[in-house]
């Protein structure tokens, strides 16, 4: 029985899906990327073989080529399928002690989201310790650019990808403090980068403040984002500053946890 399931199964290989998935196995250990000789080396592919499997992948959109210096990496839509994959049974799961944690510390309501697509989606929320406190459903979806949890993720993900979906997206105006401009929006990305945290200074819902920062997994690319949502009076432009560090340090402590070691 067992003999003849082993011959039933080798009938059914697919030799060039084989294929495609070594080399998205690889890819994936591969932060910076590979050329497409470093891939047909590296799997003892035969330059035809390695080119075909190549080409398709990338232009199913799930690898992507850098034209200037030819690396190919794993495209955001393989990213967001792992993403997807792992949101429930991994970055909740690791995150939720932490996030109590940080709702004990500040009292306010402690959410974490993630990138699919050109939209942002809660995964999880702590409620605050106030009578008053802002409750979304998981699952919600919120806009990149009005939004710490977009900001936070966008600030660090690689300049092609984040220039990419900036192209795609409209910075609609929510309140009289939302960015619309592009170039101002980028400008607010650098500045992110430089303080380890973002604000969004009631510019999706008026009157309200939040304060987040990014996850990182173990290739130090940007997962999630972890933030405190609060009104604004409780959460005043004077505290900006020593709450961003407080949330970053929490946020940090969720990377650890998934394999992250600070450089």
């Amino acid at each position: 029985m067992s003999k003849d399931k082993i011959v039933l199964k080798s009938n059914y290989n697919v030799p060039n899906l084989e294929r495609g998935l070594l080399v998205i196995e690889l890819l994936a250990t591969q932060k910076n990327g590979l050329t497409l000789a470093e891939i047909t080396e590296i799997l003892s592919l035969t330059k035809t073989t390695a080119f075909r499997v190549v080409s398709t992948l990338i232009f199913k959109n799930y690898l992507q080529k850098n034209e200037t210096t030819k690396k190919i990496s794993l495209s955001r839509k393989m990213l967001t399928l792992g993403i997807s994959s792992m949101n429930e049974q991994s970055i909740v799961e690791t995150s939720i002690d932490v996030m109590r944690a940080l709702r004990d510390e500040l009292k306010e309501s402690v959410m974490l989201g993630v990138l699919l697509g050109p939209k942002g989606a809660i995964l999880e929320q702590v409620s605050s310790s106030y009578p008053v406190k802002l409750f979304v459903e998981p699952g919600t979806q919120f806009s990149i650019h009005s939004s710490v949890g977009g900001k936070s993720i966008m600030a660090y993900l690689p300049k092609e990808e984040s220039s990419d979906i900036l192209k795609k997206i409209t910075l609609t105006k929510y309140t009289k403090n939302t960015i619309v401009s592009k170039k101002e929006f980028r400008s607010q990305l650098n500045d992110i980068k430089q303080l380890g945290y973002a604000i969004d200074n009631g510019e999706d819902i008026q009157g309200i403040h939040c304060i987040g920062a990014p996850i990182f997994n173990e290739y130090g690319y940007p997962v999630a984002a972890l933030w405190i949502t609060a009104p604004h009076g409780r959460l005043p432009h004077s505290e900006f500053n020593s709450k961003g560090t407080i949330v970053a340090n929490y946020a940090l402590e969720i990377s650890a946890k998934l394999g992250y070691i600070a450089q």
